[in-house]
């Protein structure tokens, strides 16, 4: 997922040696029960990358309306029982994400695949690019938040931008043969209208594209 579309590519071969090198580990997340076992794989010393992910896994998610999750619901179905989901800060492609066809899975999805018998999907993100994509910027706001409103719209623009991508590459391993713009449109719908939701609940304020 680049910053203005959606691609998909081999894992480089310097983030393996990176990886190796700086060593991975793990944390296993539970969420709604229509989301797949998640098991995320983070650089060592970066735990804060998957407790973001967590968060907006376990914590955003659900605090979104039904409406706003249902858009999901024809993907939910036809997910593996188990999804990597590989962090990093950036990709060297300037891609926010990309999911990982059979055949280009890292070595531990391959190996959680051999040893749980179970479908395993994979997919990363690159977070700190996350982090600083606006494809809604905030200043559609329609009125100026306070300060301390302003830096507690930011973190949640953050984690819904993370879930955003998430959900976007999750379609994308859920239905291959689907087309960039047709998986855009509905991961963009998800991020409008959960940014629509918490300005108007949370803050008391309008927002629009």
């Amino acid at each position: 997922m680049r910053r203005h579309h959606f691609s998909i590519h081999p894992r480089n071969i310097v983030w393996e040696i990176i990886d190796h090198i700086r060593g991975r580990e793990q944390m296993l997340v539970r969420s709604a029960e229509e989301l797949p076992l998640i098991v995320i794989s983070y650089p060592r010393g970066n735990l804060a990358y998957a407790e973001s992910l967590k968060y907006s896994i376990t914590r955003t998610y659900k605090l979104l309306s039904p409406a706003t999750r249902q858009r999901y619901t024809p993907v939910m179905p036809h997910l593996p029982s188990l999804v990597v989901v590989v962090l990093r800060a950036r990709n060297p492609c300037s891609c926010l994400g990309h999911h990982h066809p059979v055949g280009t899975q890292s070595r531990m999805g391959r190996r959680l695949a051999s040893d749980t018998g179970l479908p395993v999907g994979e997919i990363d993100l690159a977070v700190e690019a996350i982090r600083e994509w606006e494809p809604l910027p905030l200043a559609a706001l329609a009125a100026e938040p306070a300060a301390g409103d302003r830096r507690e719209l930011e973190q949640f623009r953050f984690h819904v931008a993370l879930l955003a991508v998430f959900l976007h590459e999750l379609e994308h391993l859920a239905f291959p043969d689907h087309g960039e713009q047709q998986v855009r449109q509905r991961s963009t719908e998800f991020y409008a209208a959960s940014l629509r939701e918490f300005f108007s609940e949370e803050l008391g304020v309008n927002y629009g594209i």
